[in-house]
């Protein structure tokens, strides 16, 4: 079901990416994730990124999201720090939208 709903897969990807790092679940550790993922990904990709957590926002998704988060064994990404992920990479791309 959910599946079809984010064929791209990007959050997904972007919790995925999270867990490898060993950054700490908090603003500075998403903060290094957001830069990270646009230095890797590209700026494109991070914006296709964002419409998805939009996206995610508006169908109240994150129970979907925190077992994806617990299926790759991450520690500490419960439904609010998965907000606060998105916040982050939002208020980022917001910042990147307004210097260009």
């Amino acid at each position: 079901m959910e599946n079809n709903k984010y064929p791209e897969h990007y959050f997904e990807h972007y919790i995925f990416s999270f867990s490898g790092l060993g950054y700490m679940p908090n603003e500075a550790g998403f903060e290094k994730l957001a830069k990270l993922y646009i230095d890797i990904e590209g700026i494109d990709e991070f914006f296709n990124l964002i419409k998805e957590i939009q996206i995610i926002k508006t169908d109240n998704d994150w129970l979907y999201f925190k077992s994806i988060a617990e299926g790759f064994e991450i520690e500490g990404l419960d439904i609010v720090k998965l907000k606060e992920m998105a916040e982050v990479a939002i208020n980022i791309s917001n910042t990147i939208s307004e210097s260009h």
